[in-house]
């Protein structure tokens, strides 16, 4: 951050500074004329206070001490005062300067520092006409560049929070464009970019992931959602951005912070209204506080005893920002939950060394919770979190989105004949290959073991086979070093797609598992999509029961009560019909039978369980065997009643109905 950025930043601010120094200057004038009132002289103390505070953070340390006297002077001011209280006025205006002269720059009005900043890189007319009245209309601050060099000036001006990357160029001028990816405004200061395109095919998709794009867009969507994919993106990247809330009532002391801070991999957020404060900490999500110590309506010292005592909140990093050094301010503050102060005022320097080592703290414990310590990709927990995420976005904008299995390929043989050092050496490959081709608003995590999962948005299961066939055949080239000499591994995948094979994690998941348990049987090293398959039968209850005479009569009951009904006399085929994620046959009710051909009740009963089918699916058990020991060996691998033959039909069909309501 250059001298002259945060020069920029003091012309925006000057005339607010001056303005408090009139009110001091008319706090001395009352106090000549015996007008002082408790009103005013509280005004003039917190404009020198603030001053005080302010104006040496922007190197005028000189009128930062003469606002400080002057504070100390107001005190308790009498008739006595005036002569050194108006020498010090005096010499304050002369050090902060009366010239208004023209800013650095335009003026920014002092309400968009609290806005989101999104720049628009375009010049489609019609495009951003429709894009700036929506942004307006979202109070979204959302400058446009129409070249190369205006996207970059506008990025060092003030950084923003992602950038909207319109290819619909000529031929000639995509390539420069894709070139902006990759420059140094934009990688150096972690500016997410999404891409807008006239085609949202596979092509583009991955051709923008490869320059570092975060996702790719048809530019003909509609304003609203083309706004709203980029505030689903900045809240997907809070996962991996540092973020930082500033929260201080002088706005010249907030723009300097947030100038001195940008640029360090961290995203930074105001607010000058500490009354805004609980909605804004729930929006933004910080995981660093920066807080004034004096501010109107709610202190610094007060928001920190309610983050501390919220239990979402209570582990946030707070440091305080505070021209009160003593030491009974100092333990108060750390009294109060307190990490850490700076002292106002403030010292670029400082302010980055200290808020950027907390910052690091905080970046290696969340890399511990949430990176697989082998391969650097997310967790389990994480990429499910992800995953889940990505399902939401694709249903919100319609579009599919492919989950992926991937497995390495006879990977207990690697480590029993090259080594275990040999076997993570594979993992950190993949790992490698998957993170180098996988960007953006892909989703990409170590599973366990040796299986990753991968999340595509925007593509179809012919979309991913084919992606995941690219990235196969180059890893599959890459030799590995063991303990007898040089290998080469591959992996099997299966891809399934959202919506068709599920519209949930698990759901496509076990459909992603089927594929990848076909393309093993099938000689592994390939990739394949899940089966389409016809729509699950749905009935209120199936009978797993091999007397055919009290299946009539069960079914015929059944259909006089008013349930749909099947029935299944073997117990391997009714495991071939229930299970697996696309069953072919569907019940909220099953009446099984414990003695069974070809599968026992107990059996189904736990290939149920294990598949998670027992918590949409209410299992009575129908056996001879009425002993304790068998109710409660029924009950306790997951059944929900069981009734012993001979039974009572209008008992049965009351446990019928008692388990369809639960």
């Amino acid at each position: 951050m250059s001298e002259d950025t945060l020069l920029a930043v003091w012309e925006r601010h000057r005339p607010e500074m001056l303005d408090r120094v009139a009110v001091i200057e008319r706090a001395v004038t009352a106090l000549i004329t015996g007008d002082l009132g408790a009103e005013l002289r509280g005004e003039a103390e917190g404009a020198a206070h603030t001053l005080a505070g302010s104006a040496g953070t922007f190197g005028y340390s000189r009128a930062s001490q003469l606002a400080r006297e002057i504070e100390s002077e107001l005190e308790g001011a009498e008739l006595a005062s005036v002569p050194g209280l108006s020498k010090l006025a005096l010499s304050l205006r002369g050090e902060l300067g009366a010239d208004t002269q023209a800013a650095a720059e335009a003026p920014v009005p002092a309400d968009t520092q609290d806005r989101v900043r999104m720049l628009l890189f375009s010049a489609q007319h019609e495009l951003c006409a429709r894009v700036a009245a929506e942004a307006h209309a979202r109070d979204i601050d959302l400058p446009i560049a129409s070249s190369v060099q205006e996207a970059q000036a506008l990025c060092h001006a003030r950084r923003p929070a992602i950038m909207l990357l319109d290819l619909t160029l000529p031929a000639s001028d995509v390539q420069s464009a894709y070139r902006l990816l990759s420059t140094g405004v934009v990688s150096e200061g972690s500016i997410p970019v999404l891409a807008l395109a006239e085609s949202d095919a596979f092509s583009e998709r991955v051709e923008v992931a490869r320059h570092g794009g975060e996702g790719l867009l048809a530019s003909s969507l509609p304003a609203a959602d083309l706004l709203d994919a980029a505030a689903q993106l900045l809240r997907r990247g809070r996962l991996t951005a540092t973020r930082v809330l500033l929260v201080d009532d002088d706005r010249a002391v907030l723009d300097a912070m947030r100038v001195l801070l940008e640029g360090h991999q961290i995203d930074v957020f105001t607010l000058a209204d500490p009354r805004r404060f609980w909605e804004t900490l729930s929006e933004v999500e910080p995981e660093l506080l920066l807080l004034d110590l004096d501010m109107p309506a709610v202190n610094g010292r007060e928001l920190c005893g309610v983050v501390r005592g919220d239990p979402r909140w209570s582990h946030l990093a707070v440091i305080f920002v505070t021209a009160h050094c003593d030491p009974e301010t100092v333990e108060s503050l750390f009294a109060a939950g307190a990490d850490d102060y700076i002292a106002k005022p403030l010292r670029g320097g400082e302010l980055v060394t200290r808020v950027t080592n907390r910052l690091e703290r905080i970046r290696l414990h969340r890399q511990h919770a949430e990176s697989d310590s082998l391969t650097g990709l997310a967790t389990r927990a994480t990429t499910g979190e992800l995953l889940g995420r990505l399902l939401l976005v694709g249903e919100r904008f319609s579009q599919p989105v492919s989950v992926a299995i991937l497995d390495l390929d006879r990977f207990k043989a690697i480590n029993d004949t090259h080594g275990h050092a040999a076997g993570d050496s594979v993992l950190r490959g993949l790992g490698r290959h998957l993170a180098r081709e996988f960007r953006g608003d892909d989703v990409v995590g170590r599973w366990g073991g040796e299986e990753f999962i991968a999340g595509m948005y925007g593509m179809t299961r012919q979309d991913g086979v084919r992606r995941l066939s690219e990235i196969l055949s180059r890893f599959s080239e890459e030799p590995f070093q063991g303990e007898r000499g040089t290998f080469r591994v591959s992996f099997s995948a299966g891809v399934a797609q959202f919506p068709l094979d599920g519209r949930d994690p698990g759901a496509l998941l076990a459909a992603a598992d089927e594929a990848l348990y076909s393309a093993k049987t099938a000689g592994r090293g390939q990739v394949l999509a899940a089966e389409r398959r016809a729509p699950s039968e749905r009935v209120d209850v199936v009978c797993v029961e091999d007397d055919a005479a009290l299946v009539e009569l069960l079914l015929s009951t059944l259909e006089t009560h008013g349930y749909s009904a099947r029935a299944i006399s073997d117990g391997e085929h009714a495991r071939g019909v229930l299970c697996g994620s696309h069953p072919e046959l569907r019940c909220s009710v099953l009446l099984l039978d414990v003695d069974l051909p070809g599968l026992d009740g107990h059996s189904l009963l736990r290939q149920f369980a294990r598949q998670g089918l027992l918590g949409s699916m209410r299992v009575i058990m129908l056996t001879a065997r009425a002993s304790e020991l068998e109710t409660l060996k029924t009950l306790e691998l997951g059944a929900f009643d069981h009734v012993a033959k001979p039974f009572s039909l209008p008992v049965l069909m009351h446990r019928i109905q008692r388990a369809a309501e639960t």
